[in-house]
């Protein structure tokens, strides 16, 4: 109960501080309201008497001592004159990072500071820490052994770790063999779902939960509003064929599609290719320097570093880019917007239901699989702290899109099978060569 008051009370800094993903963060102020002795006394309504009841005086004095120790760090992040509480949560003050050791264990295969996707799930852990005064750590594993996303993971278990997240589908089969060898030790998996050495999906552990989003909404409405605002000639360029990169790109050819039909448009073409990377390459530099060359405007880069290669291009050739995952308009003018998750607020949730619990799961979370939309404000693009790129696009019709599909009235398809039937020109890979 000790440990449920004190993470409850960093919960509601969090849910003050955090945007996106707002619709889970309500019941985290619920849950402090309904712990609160003073409503109790003053209401007297039979639930706080209920949990009265259950909690003695020693607990909520030795609660009450602990919540007042960690107050400091609170205290810091709203009374700070210097830049806003997000700034102050993410300076390791007291020294919660560990190089090893740490209760939270972030695992991954890439670089931590990508500017994208990893660094938004180390944030989420960072924000959280800070917030709650938890120590963490990080370990890397080699993504060309299989093996090595075990060994990280056995890695962090010796050096204690209570919590372990994991970043990406390569982390499905080690989550998947483990669960079961470490039933004391809880797993956050972020766009992935445990699975057997055959890639067959497995059942979920009650010390497993996981999160994914409906990327296809943030895609079709890169791709709606791009065409929307006057441009003919796109382009996307995704990472390896994964269930998030097809389901961005899926979606951003569907978005096309129907600002397509209701325009009317006849002049619009797609060139489409996966580059089975992440990483920048030449290779992916010059098939976009040739798109560019040949008339393509805007191009949605989707996949960690390669976007930098796509940038590049951009910048020669005076091309624009979508960003992927995270608001990545700060890194160049070229970025015309971003199609965006919001991987940090759904990280912090889930770390506070872990903590809230006593270091489990709840029900609502153990042995569940997530997948956050825009109706819990956790897809779509930036706009709010970020520059408004689009010339011709008006933040109504802006509205008028994201309403539609938050309300279920634009209907996306999530099917990776197989691509979208279109009615514009599209360029695949196979078809150029």
């Amino acid at each position: 109960m000790k440990k449920k008051i004190i993470c409850c009370l960093a919960g509601l800094l969090l849910a003050g501080v955090l945007a996106g993903c707002g619709g889970q963060q309500e019941t985290i102020s619920e849950e402090v309201e309904s712990t609160g002795e003073e409503t109790a006394a003053e209401e007297g309504d039979a639930a706080d008497e209920e949990v009265q009841e259950k909690i003695s005086e020693a607990e909520l004095a030795q609660a009450a001592e602990e919540a007042e120790k960690n107050m400091d760090r609170w205290l810091f992040v709203l009374k700070s004159p210097e830049g806003g509480p997000e700034d102050k949560l993410m300076e390791d003050i007291y020294g919660d990072y560990k190089e090893k050791g740490g209760e939270i264990a972030f695992v991954l295969d890439g670089n931590i500071m990508d500017e994208s996707y990893n660094e938004a799930i180390y944030e989420g852990i960072r924000m959280y820490a800070f917030s709650a005064g938890v120590s963490f750590s990080y370990y890397t594993a080699d993504a060309n052994a299989v093996e090595s996303y075990e060994e990280v993971i056995r890695q962090a278990v010796s050096n204690e770790a209570k919590m372990i997240v994991c970043g990406g589908e390569g982390f499905d089969e080690a989550v998947g063999n483990l669960q079961s060898e470490y039933p004391e030790i809880c797993f956050l998996l972020i766009d992935g779902v445990p699975v057997n050495s055959f890639g067959s999906a497995v059942a979920i552990e009650d010390n497993v939960h996981c999160v994914s989003f409906k990327e296809e909404e943030s895609g079709y409405l890169a791709g709606y509003l791009t065409v929307f605002d006057g441009y003919r000639k796109l382009g996307f360029i995704g990472g390896k064929e994964t269930d998030a990169v097809m389901r961005y790109g899926y979606g951003y050819l569907q978005g096309i599609e129907d600002a397509v039909q209701v325009l009317g448009l006849t002049d619009v073409s797609v060139n489409y290719w996966y580059a089975d990377s992440f990483e920048p390459g030449e290779e992916i530099r010059l098939k976009a320097l040739k798109w560019y060359e040949d008339g393509t405007e805007v191009i949605f880069a989707c996949g960690g570093f390669l976007y930098q290669s796509v940038l590049a291009a951009a910048e020669e050739r005076d091309g624009l880019i979508i960003g992927v995952d995270t608001d990545q308009s700060g890194l160049s003018e070229r970025f015309l917007t971003s199609a965006i998750k919001d991987i940090t607020g759904a990280v912090v949730i889930s770390l506070d239901d872990f903590y809230a619990e006593g270091c489990r799961w709840s029900e609502e979370f153990a042995g569940q699989s997530v997948r956050y939309d825009m109706g819990d404000n956790c897809t779509g693009i930036p706009i709010f702290d970020t520059e408004w790129r689009f010339s011709a696009l008006t933040m109504e019709k802006f509205d008028e899109v994201h309403k539609k599909i938050k309300m279920g009235e634009i209907s996306i398809s999530d099917a990776i099978d197989e691509q979208p039937q279109v009615s514009f020109t599209l360029n695949t890979d196979e078809a150029e060569d």
